[in-house]
């Protein structure tokens, strides 16, 4: 998967590790899924589905706060969803760890659809 639509708002001035490589991740099987899958199921009606469901959307992604790097954003069925990504445990650049799903805020929902209608 290209990763075209990345949007910058914040900057760190260090990182604790260094950044997901987004665009190392692979296209078919990205997701690493282990102990962080009862957080993945605590938000009702989501789950490792819609988080794949995302990643299928064509989703915008923005840094976020550790210890995700990034927040993966996308409209599925008419929500806008946000999945923060980790990297990997094991250290495989080509996965991500999901930790969490959850919908968006209006706020970031507004920014997301402003984002993605300048594409």
């Amino acid at each position: 998967m290209q990763i075209e639509h990345v949007r910058i708002r914040l900057s760190y001035d260090s990182w604790v590790c260094e950044p997901l490589d987004l665009e190392a991740l692979d296209e078919d099987a990205p997701f690493e899924v282990d102990q962080q899958a009862a957080h993945l199921f605590k938000h009702p009606h989501l789950g490792l589905d819609d988080v794949i469901d995302v990643w299928d959307a064509d989703p915008l992604f923005y840094p976020a706060k550790p210890p995700a790097h990034w927040l993966m954003i996308a409209e599925v069925d008419g929500r806008v969803l946000v999945v923060p990504l980790a990297p990997s445990r094991s250290g495989d650049a080509r996965a991500c760890r999901p930790i969490g799903c959850y919908e968006a805020t209006s706020g970031l929902a507004a920014t997301y659809r402003r984002d993605r209608d300048e594409h």
